[in-house]
Formats: C-alpha cells, sequence, structure tokens
C-alpha cells in the first residue's frame, strides 16, 4: 500500500512538487484516466520525469501515445497481423456521413477517442 495519498490536482507542476518531495522509483501513469495519461506523457516528453530518476511502471509512453493515436494503433495492429474494424475521421457532419456510407450502416459513432476516460460518447 501507500505510505501517502495526495489529494491534489493532476497538473505536472503539482505531480513534480511531489516526486521533489518524496523521490519515487517510479510512477504508473495508465492508472487515473485521461488527465493522468497526458500529464505523464507531458512530463516523460519534458524530460522531468528522467531528470528525476522517475521510472514509468506498467504502460511505457511510446505504447500509451501509439494507443491514443488511431492512424499509429491501426498500423501498429497490421503489424502483428490482427484486423480492425474499418474505421476513419472526421470533423464535420458532411465528412461523417461520407464516412459512414463508405463502411455501411449501421455505425458508430465517437465524439473522440482517449483511452484512459470517460470525455467521450457514443451517438
Amino acid at each position: 500500500g501507500a505510505d501517502k495519498v495526495y489529494f491534489l490536482p493532476i497538473r505536472p507542476n503539482v505531480v513534480m512538487d511531489i516526486i521533489h518531495k518524496e523521490k519515487p522509483d517510479g510512477i504508473i501513469v495508465s492508472m487515473g484516466g485521461q488527465t493522468a495519461l497526458n500529464v505523464g506523457v507531458q512530463l516523460w516528453n519534458s524530460g522531468e520525469l528522467q531528470k528525476a530518476g522517475v521510472k514509468v511502471l506498467g504502460t511505457q509512453i511510446p505504447a500509451i501515445e501509439a494507443t491514443e493515436d488511431r492512424e499509429i494503433f491501426s498500423e501498429k495492429l497490421k503489424e502483428i497481423g490482427e484486423t480492425i474494424a474499418l474505421s476513419y475521421s472526421a470533423t464535420n457532419v458532411q465528412e461523417a456521413l461520407k464516412a459512414a456510407n463508405k463502411i455501411g450502416y449501421p455505425v458508430l459513432v465517437r465524439a473522440a477517442f482517449a483511452l484512459g476516460g470517460l470525455g467521450s460518447g457514443f451517438a
């Protein structure tokens, strides 16, 4: 179990303040929803975690980034021979209708894709 639990906002500066105070060996960024993922990726890409000597435990940042980007994720699945449902991205109703006609009905429409959160919905 944890020696201490912090009830603070998950923001890069707050997380780094805690890291400097507690000096952990590692951090799990895949627990805590989309905010934790975003902050963890930001701190990793800025080099702050490495500078503090903090390892990312569990799912590594390149894997998180690959699953957050639909095109990269699709390519990774193709590399290992996995099939995926046909999908298209659209930024307006006309593009969405065009994509739906290519796929064929019924279709699943998501407002966004996020690995860690409930911020997207189904239509």
